[in-house]
């Protein structure tokens, strides 16, 4: 983008810009580029369907789970917890084993 810069503005500032009517946005420009590439709609379309129609949220991987509330002593939460990095995986798996 030659000739841009970022503009730092706050919240209530490009509202009240907005409301005056005023864009940064180059329309024509946007629309000449458009108008040069014929595959530009049809592929806009696509991409704009496919985030139509995604899901919300990460993919599910392996089984679903569910978040809880679990009240436990705070000496065991502090054990678990000075194990590093993916303790709750871990305690996870340690009760799927308990079952």
């Amino acid at each position: 983008m030659s000739g841009s810069k970022p503009v730092k503005m706050s919240s209530e500032q490009m509202q009240a810009a907005r409301a005056r009517g005023e864009s940064r946005s180059d329309w024509a420009r946007v629309r000449a580029t458009l108008a040069k590439d014929a595959n530009a709609s049809a592929e806009n379309a696509a991409i704009g369907a496919l985030i139509a129609n995604r899901k919300p949220g990460r993919p599910i991987q392996g089984e679903a789970k569910e978040a809880i509330s679990l009240r436990i002593p705070v000496s065991v939460l502090e054990r678990w917890r000075a194990t590093g990095k993916g303790w709750q995986t871990r305690m996870a798996e340690l009760l799927s084993k308990a079952v």
